[in-house]
């Protein structure tokens, strides 16, 4: 196949990933219009939020036990991408709380087999071990999905226009631009996956040598804390910054969240150019230095060091996701267990749901000592990881070195 063939491949399964990670996120700024026009409560907005997560671990642990041929790959993406087209029609003419729960579960359905499958075709599209381009093309579109899911629907709200319809209009086009764009690669997406033993001996054998499980496991502890914190910036932020850190202007906190992705999205264009556990090194140095930051925010409640903050932290989110994405799909390919790759975002997505642990403390305590111990508990955490991803990489030079001679 050509090089502008497994181009237009790729771009194909980007837009099919975007869109998937888009209706993860499309509808987080119409809660509040549901709650205002169908009385729901905030229980039940949760419940709405919890859902969608709980429809992606199914995805995810389903599709980890099913063994498909890498010549049938176009199949499971079709069946994704028709989960989200129609969770787009459920949301579209959602009325009522069940259909909200169906729509939000049959999202996560999607967005699931989508992670999963889109993952092993990028792998085996840009097949070569010295490339993290299938890992870098995944990230970014997880990441870009997610950040401009609610900006779009922000701006319809803003402006009115048939608030509780126009995003998931969008969508559904979105979603069979996507379909079109599988359906004209499929020859590309179903090839045949070359040997990669050839390639070990030519190319990439150094960043290949010392790979093993290990390294999965701090990858997934480094994800789970990055995603952990990501995650409590944006759900708990707004509330914090305002009753907390007297930020007042909401403008300000939404336009710094904005930034926090963005600058994730540049991390990983940057780290791409690096090795892929110096990568995953900076990141951690990174979010270790982000929480101690945050936590000496909340004793001088400063604002200006919760913004370094959530920007150090944005870096090192995009720096750890690109990094321990490349080292999986390695791993994944050397070992032919493709469902690691799976156990990567079944742990980010488990991640999501530290922050609840600072509600239920926030509920029983003052905020300064719910947010102190919170930030003390991901200290520890964090400079666990750091330890695991320094003593990994030594044991990789030291494994290396004993093959050299």
């Amino acid at each position: 196949m050509s090089d502008r063939q497994t181009s237009r491949a790729g771009m194909a399964l980007a837009l099919a990933f975007f869109s998937g990670m888009l209706s993860s996120s499309l509808p987080t700024p119409l809660y509040p219009v549901y709650i205002s026009l169908y009385g729901f409560s905030a229980s039940q907005i949760m419940a709405v939020f919890g859902v969608y997560a709980a429809g992606v671990l199914f995805a995810l642990a389903f599709t980890a036990k099913v063994h498909i041929r890498t010549s049938l790959y176009t199949r499971p993406l079709y069946a994704g991408l028709t989960c989200v087209l129609l969770s787009s029609l459920l949301m579209m003419f959602a009325d009522n709380f069940m259909i909200l729960i169906l729509g939000r579960f049959v999202t996560g359905l999607g967005s699931g087999i989508l992670m999963a499958y889109i993952n092993r075709s990028l792998i085996k599209l840009f097949d070569t071990e010295v490339s993290n381009t299938a890992a870098l093309t995944a990230s970014a579109s997880l990441i870009l999905g997610q950040a401009i899911g609610p900006l779009i629907t922000g701006e319809i709200v803003h402006r009115g226009f048939y608030a509780l319809k126009t995003p998931y209009i969008i969508l559904f086009i979105l979603v069979v631009m996507s379909i079109f764009g599988i359906w004209r690669s499929r020859l590309v997406i179903n090839r045949h996956c070359t040997t990669v033993t050839i390639e070990r001996k030519s190319v990439g054998a150094q960043s290949y040598r010392g790979l093993c499980f290990r390294d999965v496991i701090v990858c997934c502890m480094a994800i789970f804390l990055s995603w952990a914190m990501a995650s409590t910036f944006i759900s708990q932020g707004p509330t914090l910054a305002r009753s907390y850190f007297n930020v007042a202007s909401v403008q300000l906190v939404s336009y710094s969240l904005s930034a926090f992705l963005l600058v994730a999205g540049i991390s990983q264009i940057v780290m791409r150019k690096k090795h892929h556990y110096s990568s995953l090194k900076i990141g951690v140095v990174a979010q270790l230095a982000a929480v101690l930051l945050a936590l000496s925010s909340v004793h001088t409640k400063a604002p200006s060091l919760l913004f370094i903050s959530v920007m150090l932290e944005g870096f090192a989110y995009g720096a750890i996701l690109v990094g321990a994405a490349t080292i999986v799909n390695m791993v994944a390919r050397q070992s032919q267990q493709h469902h690691l790759i799976n156990l990567l975002y079944i742990v980010g997505y488990v991640g999501n749901w530290l922050p609840f642990s600072l509600s239920v403390m926030m509920d029983h305590f003052t905020q300064e000592t719910a947010l102190n111990a919170y930030l003390i508990l991901c200290s520890i955490l964090s400079t666990c990881i750091f330890l695991s991803a320094y003593f990994a990489v030594r044991c990789q030079n030291i494994t290396g070195r004993i093959r050299k001679n």
